[in-house]
């Protein structure tokens, strides 16, 4: 049967010779693998509609609910142009893509987790402080998933500083423009909260490889 579904393309790999699967969260069936025939080809007009950190129309084809979808045709809802001209604003949406896939479960669909991945992509294209935009996501995040940071540091003694806390609680709260105001706030303070809570993301998930090399160029100290 063929379905049309709406996704963030959030990875992709290498399959057979013309072939790419590429990793998709959707509104409909949640995180997804699906097949992409001859999308390395340079000329593919799949190709662009199927990259990491592009919202999508997929059109796919699935003969059973165990077989891979396979996309058959492809429309851009979302290119997200401004992020990807951008070095360190990609790199903190690729950063978007690999936790949310590994945060993720199979084919459980989240509408809200959609459209906090989609926001936080257009958000980065435009804040003036990005690294908190990420860090705001990450919060979220993990909160939808089942791994409140907030909710852990309520609960157990911590070696953050309270007025840390607070931060980080006003980071969770916010949304938007807002971020980039939050009171008392200083940008020196964003490496620091993105510290914590990438600390607290290490404890569920493997380190991150967006982390690593941006910490290898030091963008992140």
């Amino acid at each position: 049967m063929y379905y049309n579904i709406k996704a963030l393309i959030l990875n992709t790999k290498l399959s057979q010779e013309a072939d790419k699967v590429i990793t998709a969260y959707t509104t409909k069936w949640g995180k997804i693998y699906a097949t992409v025939p001859g999308a390395k080809k340079i000329v593919a007009k799949l190709n662009s509609a199927t990259e990491p950190i592009t919202e999508s129309e997929l059109i796919v084809y699935q003969n059973s609910q165990y077989s891979r979808p396979t996309v058959t045709g492809a429309r851009i809802l979302n290119n997200n142009t401004e992020v990807k001209q951008d070095f360190y604003r990609n790199l903190l949406a690729f950063y978007v893509c690999e936790i949310s896939d590994k945060f993720a479960p199979m084919h459980l669909p989240g509408i809200k987790k959609y459209e906090l991945i989609s926001r936080t992509w257009c958000l980065l294209a435009v804040s003036k402080t990005p690294l908190r935009v990420l860090t705001a996501f990450s919060l979220r995040l993990l909160k939808m998933s089942g791994y409140s940071m907030i909710d852990y540091l309520k609960r157990n003694c911590s070696n953050i500083k309270k007025e840390d806390i607070l931060y980080l609680k006003k980071i969770a709260n916010c949304c938007g423009d807002s971020l980039d105001t939050i009171e008392e706030f200083v940008n020196s303070d964003d490496k620091v909260m993105w510290n914590y809570v990438e600390s607290y993301i290490k404890t569920y998930i493997a380190q991150p490889s967006v982390g690593l090399f941006l910490k290898k160029i030091n963008y992140i100290n």
